[in-house]
């Protein structure tokens, strides 16, 4: 879809933002009247794009001149409706934090695939993206807070999320989406982005191999796409097979990443080379994933269909042993050496979605 009318202009990144370009913020306390610390200027962000730099794509060929009655014939800026729903990894966990203990903190507006805050230039997300092509755009997530606060909008994901949770987080998504007066069902196409799997992998499978098995997640995501296909007309969701986990332990550890990983990832610290059973099962939930999506179960309805997003498999180790695997730039991850950085929101997730069909 994006890739029809965007073509990425082969320039130089800009450079590293230096901290004078990182704002300082006061204590805010939300409506929930929970207090949330500032940010300062560990932050791993992106560096800001500058003016001079234009938008990559032609914004005239973005949106359709009539709405579209079929949806294969989308274009960026026809999407009128974006939510997500997921783990730690949509909801934006410790993504504009500067230390370890700030992964608690859900930066939800950062996130790669329903944050909205700020622009493209600023925060590279793929709301941020689809907001120059359509400026009505609705659903995306501002700000800091856990999924109930107002803020979050259709952003349903929550930290420690299995994939036996989605299709809850999917009812929440629906009685959001149907109490919003600015959303008219039937009319309005909608993106709604789905990644699970991390947590099944990290501390769960482990524990109970069936309860947790690729068949058993899988099943999980078809019973959520079903309901979702009966519920919600005109709309389009990109299902984000599982990440593989091991990409945590290619990053150099710090005292408090150490300390922290075992209770983020525990199946990595079960046994005598965990880590290679963590990436196969990391693989065979990703090819259960392509399996439901290319059985065609989704593709015999002109408003509603289902996208397999394999970027994720880039973040794959690139052999059996994931230790032997290449280091990742630190600067991707926040400093629990687990979720990504607001960098890493940017460039490792909402860059590569702009290849979607």
């Amino acid at each position: 879809m994006v890739n029809r009318v965007c073509k990425l202009h082969k320039h130089k990144l800009p450079k590293q933002a230096s901290n004078d370009e990182y704002h300082f913020t006061e204590d805010k306390i939300d409506k929930m009247g929970i207090s949330y610390p500032s940010q300062y200027n560990g932050v791993r962000k992106q560096s800001i794009i500058p003016d001079d730099v234009s938008f990559p794509c032609n914004v005239h060929l973005g949106r359709s001149l009539s709405i579209p009655d079929n949806v294969h014939r989308l274009r960026p800026g026809d999407i009128d409706v974006i939510g997500g729903l997921g783990d730690s990894l949509v909801a934006g966990s410790g993504a504009l934090e500067e230390f370890a203990v700030g992964t608690f903190i859900e930066a939800r507006g950062v996130s790669w695939c329903v944050g909205g805050q700020g622009d493209w230039r600023q925060f590279f997300t793929l709301p941020n993206v689809l907001k120059v092509f359509n400026p009505k755009l609705t659903g995306y997530s501002t700000g800091t807070g856990e999924f109930i606060s107002p803020a979050a909008k259709l952003n349903i994901a929550f930290p420690v999320a299995a994939t036996e949770d989605a299709l809850q987080q999917a009812k929440i998504l629906v009685q959001r989406i149907k109490n919003d007066s600015k959303i008219n069902v039937k009319k309005h196409w909608k993106l709604i982005t789905i990644l699970f799997g991390a947590n099944d992998i990290c501390s769960a499978q482990c524990y109970d191999p069936q309860k947790f098995s690729p068949m058993r997640y899988i099943l999980h995501l078809r019973r959520t796409l079903d309901f979702l296909k009966i519920t919600l007309p005109r709309t389009l969701v990109n299902l984000v097979p599982a990440i593989d986990v091991t990409v945590s332990i290619r990053v150099t550890k710090s005292t408090m990443c150490n300390i922290l990983h075992p209770l983020y990832c525990a199946c990595m610290h079960q046994g005598s080379r965990p880590e290679i059973e963590a990436s196969k099962m990391s693989r065979l939930y990703q090819q259960a994933a392509e399996a439901l999506v290319y059985s065609g179960r989704y593709d015999n309805s002109p408003d509603f269909t289902v996208v397999l997003q394999p970027f994720i498999k880039l973040f794959n180790a690139p052999n059996a042993d994931p230790k032997c695997a290449p280091p990742i730039d630190s600067s991707l991850i926040t400093y629990d050496c687990f979720h990504f950085s607001q960098k890493g929101h940017a460039l490792g997730k909402a860059r590569l979605l702009f290849s979607f069909k």
